[in-house]
């Protein structure tokens, strides 16, 4: 998050990146994050992290990356809210540039 706040988007794919990996790996540890990590977060870190990385795609002009990977978080994770408006925005904002 440290790199979002400082528009480092490049170094900020790579630490999301790794934390999707992570829990993809452990992902008991995501599952149990109450326990194990001590977070009552609704959304899973992987769901999060996911989410990140399509964020930090869209902010370097890389669209198409960002519309594939919330369409890959919707077929996971099909009531996530940021992936479903977020690739509402993209294809409205590709649809006018057509």
């Amino acid at each position: 998050m440290k790199a979002i706040k400082k528009n480092d988007f490049k170094t900020a794919l790579e630490f999301f990146n790794k934390s999707v990996d992570l829990f993809t790996q452990y992902d008991w540890v995501d599952k149990y994050r109450a326990i194990t990590l001590l977070s009552a977060a609704k959304m899973s870190y992987r769901e999060m992290s996911l989410c990140n990385m399509a964020f930090c795609y869209s902010q370097t002009n890389e669209a198409e990356k960002a519309k594939d990977l919330y369409e890959q978080i919707l077929k996971e994770y099909p009531d996530n809210g940021i992936a479903y408006y977020s690739l509402n925005s993209i294809n409205t904002f590709s649809n006018k540039s057509d």
